[in-house]
């Protein structure tokens, strides 16, 4: 794993991958609400970090002054590894564009809690995703009355 200058990720992949060095940088769609509105952004999904693949005597120099790259994440001397399962598992979730995609295992009558908004703190219960892009309908546990809402995914969370 390489450790970037802040905000230098693209940087660090581009200069490493032109000098043959293999790279993955993982990137994650990130939802915010301001004003009522749900805006997306795409940010690294280990921001200040990429993962390379390298040989560690031949190639330590060439990585670790490279553009963008602030140090290896090293355990004493040598360079950390990191499991090819662990980098796999996170390839098999990246899609077409190159944004991980989140699994969200939410079914009919999985209690849940909106995290922000109007509603924020409520719990509900999930009714079901809607055929409208990202969006989810929840019944709302109010005293003697459950209304359904629809809602952005990415303003609840499952709770246990």
């Amino acid at each position: 794993m390489i450790q970037t200058k802040p905000k230098k990720e693209p940087e660090a992949k581009s200069y490493l991958s032109v000098k043959g060095v293999r790279v993955f940088f993982p990137l994650l769609e990130s939802f915010t609400q301001k004003s009522g509105r749900i805006s997306k952004e795409v940010k690294p999904l280990f921001p200040n970090y990429i993962f390379g693949n390298f040989d560690a005597v031949q190639d330590y120099t060439l990585v670790k002054y490279g553009k963008g790259v602030n140090k290896i994440v090293s355990f004493g001397n040598e360079p950390a590894p990191i499991s090819e399962g662990v980098i796999e598992e996170i390839r098999g979730r990246v899609d077409d564009t190159g944004i991980v995609k989140m699994k969200f295992d939410l079914r009919p009558n999985d209690p849940v809690r909106v995290k922000s908004g109007p509603f924020r703190d409520f719990l509900g219960i999930f009714e079901k995703w809607l055929p409208e892009k990202e969006r989810v309908r929840i019944l709302l546990n109010l005293i003697g009355y459950q209304p359904q809402i629809e809602l952005h995914f990415s303003l609840i969370e499952k709770v246990a």
